[in-house]
């Protein structure tokens, strides 16, 4: 987990990245329609496919930072879980895909919801890591978050058509971004938590504006896999939250 200091400034620097991120898939939409309008005269942009569904099941990292803004003595938690135990339900929804004229780049709206159970808490051990950052591991302390969040997310794509009818998308967006989810953390200044310490309560309701990385691979049995990045920063109450999700994703998908 960073500093205090580091976190400080975080809310700020994802704001800018995400503003930058929106901005840039605009540019990217304009810039890439306007190029396949040029190159297909005889071919406008069309749309492909159906709305679709994909319930699933995956593996992710997901972490919560923590931070006390009021106090001044930058107390501080990370939650999070193991990776290897962290199966967890998704669901998501996808819109028919409007394609650029002859080009493989288009535009989908993302739906998604999944659910939230961290029960591992960063301990410092006080020394660093080779990559310079505080060194330590992730422990059971007595601590947890459940709930769930989802996301709505227009995003630019890019397909890679294959052989035999399966297909890869990369996209990347910028929507809105929706949590519920409670529990407890133990917030220290040096991030050395231990059981039995005093826990902080967790209530957190946000709607924030978010980005979206996602790379998906369709079969054409109807299968699909996929690995999505994001995660928000907000600040309610007193505190400053942080939350950093990579998963990966295998679901059977249903057109409608």
């Amino acid at each position: 987990m960073n500093d205090y200091a580091e976190s400080g400034n975080w809310a700020g620097c994802n704001q800018r990245w995400s503003r930058s991120l929106l901005l840039l898939t605009v540019c990217l939409l304009i810039l890439v329609s306007g190029n396949a309008a040029a190159n297909s005269a005889d071919e406008d942009g069309r749309w492909r496919g159906a709305f679709s569904f994909t319930p699933g099941v995956g593996l992710r990292h997901l972490g919560l930072d923590v931070v006390e803004t009021t106090s001044g003595l930058g107390l501080q938690g990370n939650l999070s879980n193991d990776v290897w135990d962290s199966a967890f339900a998704a669901m998501s929804i996808e819109s028919p895909e409007y394609q650029f004229g002859k080009s493989n780049f288009g535009f989908t709206i993302y739906a998604y919801a999944a659910t939230v159970t961290l029960d591992h808490q960063w301990v410092s051990d006080g020394g660093t890591s080779p990559s310079g950052t505080s060194s330590g591991s992730r422990e059971d302390v007595g601590t947890s978050v459940t709930g769930y969040y989802s996301y709505f997310v227009p995003a630019l794509h890019y397909r890679w058509p294959h052989a035999g009818g399966s297909e890869s998308k990369f996209a990347l967006g910028v929507g809105s971004w929706m949590a519920k989810f409670s529990g407890d953390i133990i917030l220290t200044p040096d991030d050395m938590p231990a059981p039995g310490m005093t826990k902080t309560n967790i209530d957190v309701r946000v709607r924030k504006l978010a980005y979206l990385l996602l790379m998906q691979h369709k079969f054409a049995n109807g299968w699909q896999a996929y690995m999505s990045l994001g995660g928000p920063t907000w600040e309610q109450e007193g505190f400053e939250y942080k939350l950093e999700e990579v998963s990966l994703v295998i679901g059977y998908t249903f057109s409608l």
